[in-house]
């Protein structure tokens, strides 16, 4: 009972610290997205032909209005302790509004450390502060994202205040404790119940057993238990009888066992010789039948020259995926073409054009590591799938494949290999067909480019990346 009683005990304190861990990290992740929200939907109302007439011309007028702005976003979420517009140059930060009553009273320590370190990295797109290190030190939590492009750049920020987050999670460990609490009371309560009556059950059990051992009648004034202990007692002298008839029983069965198990011996001996003959004979043609199997499923998905994937594994591959990103996150795909490679076989031969083949390739596998995603598309394209990998991320792998190429070592003297590359991410709702379109036009784009080069596909827009 008491082993019991701590298991439950260890299951409950598992259950209430996963549970508040889990509710905790579901609300601050909340806090976060909700956070990013506030700072687009400012960052989208500000005019930013005010920001740049501010920051150029000190232009008062302007100023108020983007303070305004930033007041009114204020007022109509209580949540957020103040907003701000500064302007990053270089390592100095100039701080052009904010929300607070006068502007003038900004001092030149207005931003945090975290905020001037997010700067100066310098913001690409929304970011939140450090939102666990926000709620366990109780200071402000911040967002900002940026409002301009070179060479002027823009960053709104909004804080939020920790105090009401502290207040949230000191609440939901006030509720996790009290109801850890309440269960541990009632298994305490309920485990005391059965344990009293279990003990009164086999106390009676055992004083009628005691009395059949001994031969004497059954206790008279006893009270019957009422379930199933009543019949384990009368199948108990049943079982007695049956036991003594079926023990002769044994003694001759077990006689004529002898017997015969010194007859079948002599067989067995035989016959096991020539089963573990049969059975070394037959392990050997299993196990070459699998390399075989092995073998023939291996050259069917992968090419021959490259050891890649093959366009066929690929495209089961990416069906695979799609599949997939429709409840766990999308995926990028890149198609590279070997720029100029029929001219390395026309001037090279097609030898040399193989080694450049199986090199790029092999820079291919460096950068994939574990991960077998890429595959030979055909002739001297490839394709890497990037699953879980948004655009951005597929563009900085997509650069530095073409730059592992463009510094790959060639098998002749003189000859420079480059790569261009087109680049893709599915969309919601897109099918295959659309995204790979998609990326081979990409592709084509930066061979029209002059080659060597990454080129985008956002939608219906293309954009070089180098």
């Amino acid at each position: 009972m008491l082993s019991h009683l701590a298991v439950i005990l260890l299951g409950a304190g598992a259950l209430g610290a996963y549970m508040y861990w889990s509710v905790s990290g579901q609300m601050l992740d909340a806090v976060g997205l909700r956070l990013l929200d506030n700072v687009r939907l400012i960052e989208a109302s500000l005019d930013l032909d005010d920001i740049r007439a501010l920051s150029d011309r000190a232009d008062s007028a302007a100023g108020e209005r983007i303070a305004g702005r930033l007041r009114r976003a204020i007022k109509t979420n209580p949540d957020l302790a103040s907003a701000y517009v500064v302007e990053p140059r270089g390592e100095a930060v100039r701080i052009l509004a904010t929300s607070l009553p006068d502007n003038a009273s900004v001092r030149s320590d207005f931003l945090t450390l975290e905020e001037n370190e997010l700067l100066r990295r310098g913001i690409e797109h929304a970011v939140v502060s450090n939102i666990r290190t926000a709620a366990s030190a109780r200071a402000e939590l911040s967002a900002l994202s940026s409002i301009g492009t070179a060479p002027q750049h823009y960053v709104v920020g909004v804080r939020l205040d920790a105090e009401s987050l502290q207040r949230s999670l000191r609440t939901l460990r006030l509720t996790t404790l009290v109801a850890l609490l309440f269960g541990v009371l009632l298994a305490l309560v309920l485990s005391r119940l059965l344990a009293d009556s279990l003990q009164k059950r086999i106390r009676l059990l055992g004083e009628r057993c005691r009395a059949l051992a001994t031969g004497q009648a059954r206790p008279a004034g006893q009270t019957p238990i009422g379930d199933e202990f009543d019949r384990v007692i009368a199948d108990f002298d049943a079982t007695a009888d049956r036991l003594r008839e079926a023990s002769a029983q044994r003694e001759a069965a077990l006689t004529a066992l002898t017997q015969a198990n010194a007859r079948l011996e002599n067989q067995v001996e035989e016959r096991t010789q020539a089963i573990e003959d049969a059975t070394h004979q037959l392990k050997a043609e299993i196990e070459n039948r699998l390399q075989v199997e092995a073998l023939l499923a291996e050259a069917a998905l992968t090419d021959g020259l490259t050891g890649l994937l093959n366009r066929r594994a690929m495209l089961e591959m990416l069906v695979q995926a799609v599949k997939a990103s429709r409840g766990q996150g999308g995926f990028s795909v890149i198609l590279a073409d070997i720029d100029q490679f029929k001219r390395i076989n026309d001037q090279y031969g097609h030898g040399v054009g193989d080694q450049v083949l199986t090199a790029a390739a092999q820079e291919l596998e460096k950068l994939q590591g574990d991960n077998r995603h890429a595959a030979r598309w055909g002739g001297e394209e490839f394709f890497v799938l990037l699953p879980g990998i948004g655009l951005m991320e597929a563009c900085r792998r997509a650069e530095e494949l073409r730059a592992r190429i463009e510094r790959m070592v060639t098998p002749v003297r003189g000859l420079r290999v480059t790569l261009s590359l087109g680049v893709a991410e599915i969309q919601p709702g897109e099918v295959l067909e659309e995204c790979l379109k998609r990326c081979d036009q990409a592709l084509y784009r930066a061979k029209d480019a002059g080659r060597n080069a990454v080129v985008v596909a956002r939608g219906n827009v293309f954009a070089t990346m180098s």
